[in-house]
């Protein structure tokens, strides 16, 4: 779990954009005390030319709120964003070409479009550090801000969903995949390496990892963090 209400005071400025205060008022009173089914969530995923966050670009976004414990993919939202800068060598991976760009949201507006539908919820996202830091790097370059939100990393919610599996060897490693827990939980991931295809793969994996914890007596969004 990443937990950016220590960047709070860095990402209120009096001068920041209308939208960006609005974030900051609905986001700030997250109470992670509240029942878990009180929370507003929001499943995330990014497509990138590559993994180090200070050189490589967002590509593709997708995000899929989860509203009164359902997936709701009619509220679904995904796009290209425009890039000056490609990494050819990574298009076995995401299956995007600079051609898919050019229909795509420039990076300031991008940022603009998805900051409000970020407003008030929690994030989820399978590794979801890296997703958080891609964003947080273009809001440092264009407005000097930083995303506030109580987010929830699937990989380890795993973990804490299912402890005793952690005890053996198999699990001694790095945290599960996101293929291999939607192979364990039978989760189609036919639009697999797409932005909203894993974001919808994400969101089965964290239906069912949260049914879990509720079965397990934790109904607290901290339970969840």
């Amino acid at each position: 779990m990443l937990n950016f209400r220590k960047n709070k005071k860095k990402s209120f400025r009096s001068d920041s954009p209308e939208w960006w205060k609005s974030y900051f008022e609905k986001t700030l009173p997250i109470d992670q005390k509240a029942a878990s089914r009180t929370i507003d969530f929001v499943v995330i995923d990014l497509e990138t030319t590559g993994l180090d966050v200070n050189k490589d670009r967002i590509l593709s976004f997708g995000l899929i709120p989860l509203l009164n414990f359902e997936i709701s993919p009619g509220y679904s939202f995904e796009c290209f964003v425009q890039q000056t800068y490609f990494d050819r060598e990574t298009v076995p991976i995401h299956g995007i070409l600079p051609s898919d760009l050019t229909d795509g949201l420039p990076e300031t507006e991008f940022l603009e479009t998805i900051i409000p539908q970020l407003a008030g919820k929690v994030i989820v996202g399978h590794h979801i550090g890296f997703d958080l830091a891609m964003i947080n790097h273009a809001l440092r370059r264009h407005y000097n801000v930083e995303l506030i939100n109580p987010s929830i990393d699937t990989a380890s919610l795993y973990k804490n969903a299912y402890p005793s599996k952690f005890i053996y060897n198999k699990y001694q490693s790095p945290l599960p995949s996101l293929d291999e827990i939607a192979i364990e939980f039978d989760i189609d991931t036919r639009d697999r390496h797409s932005a909203l295809g894993d974001a919808m793969t994400t969101a089965f994996i964290f239906m069912k990892l949260w049914r879990q914890l509720e079965h397990n007596q934790k109904s607290i969004l901290k339970d969840l963090l």
